[in-house]
C-alpha cells in the first residue's frame, strides 16, 4: 500500500507505549491529522496508555497488533468506537470491564463459603466491582499485543477469585 503522506509525524501525545502523533505533510489530505502509532513489545505491537487508562475509563486506552495493519486515525477511531470496540483489538478501561464481567457470567464462575455452619454461593452476577476493577487492572498491565477479550477468555479466574473473597472476607463477618 502506497502512503499517501510523508512520514514525517510531531508527536502529539506519548502514552506508555506508542504515541498519538500528527502528520505534517501541507501536500497529503491528511495534514494536521492524528494518528495512533504502535510500538513494539517482546511479542509484537501495540499502543497503551496508562493515564488513559486510569483516568478516562470510556476513551480508547489500548489498541492490539492486529488493528496495525492500516493506518489509524485517531478521528476515525473515535467516530467508530461503540463499533470497534465490540469487534475487539481496541479497548477502554470500561470495555475491559465489562468483558471480564461478561466473561465470569458466561463461563459461570462463582464463589463458595460458609457462615455459621450454612454453604453460601456468590455467582457472577453479584461479583464485587472493586473485583472486578482489581482484574481490570491485572489485564491491563498484562496484555501487551493481544485483544483484551482473548486474554480474559483464556485465562482461568478460578484462584483469583477465591483469593480476592478470601482475603475480603478474612478478619470480617460475612453479611451477604
Amino acid at each position: 500500500m502506497e502512503k499517501l503522506y510523508k512520514n514525517s509525524f510531531k508527536t502529539v501525545y506519548q502514552a506508555d507505549i506508542g504515541s498519538v502523533v500528527k502528520i505534517c505533510d501541507k501536500d497529503s489530505k491528511y495534514n494536521n491529522k492524528l494518528m495512533y502509532m504502535s510500538e513494539g513489545t517482546d511479542n509484537g505491537y501495540c499502543y497503551k496508555d496508562y493515564k488513559t487508562f486510569k483516568n478516562e475509563p470510556d476513551k480508547i486506552c489500548y489498541i492490539a497488533e492486529c488493528n496495525f495493519d492500516g493506518d489509524l486515525f485517531v478521528d476515525y477511531v473515535n467516530d467508530n468506537k461503540d463499533k470497534l470496540l465490540e469487534m475487539g483489538g481496541i479497548s477502554s478501561a470500561n470495555s475491559i470491564k465489562k468483558e471480564i464481567r461478561e466473561c465470569l457470567e458466561h463461563d459461570k464462575y462463582f464463589y463458595e463459603y460458609e457462615k455459621n455452619g450454612v454453604v453460601k454461593t456468590i455467582e457472577a452476577k453479584n461479583f464485587d466491582n472493586e473485583m472486578i476493577e482489581e482484574f481490570a487492572d491485572f489485564v491491563f498491565e498484562i496484555i501487551d499485543w493481544q485483544c483484551a477479550s482473548s486474554f480474559i477468555y483464556e485465562n482461568d479466574w478460578e484462584d483469583d477469585i477465591k483469593d480476592y473473597y478470601d482475603n475480603k472476607f478474612k478478619n470480617e463477618e460475612i453479611s451477604i
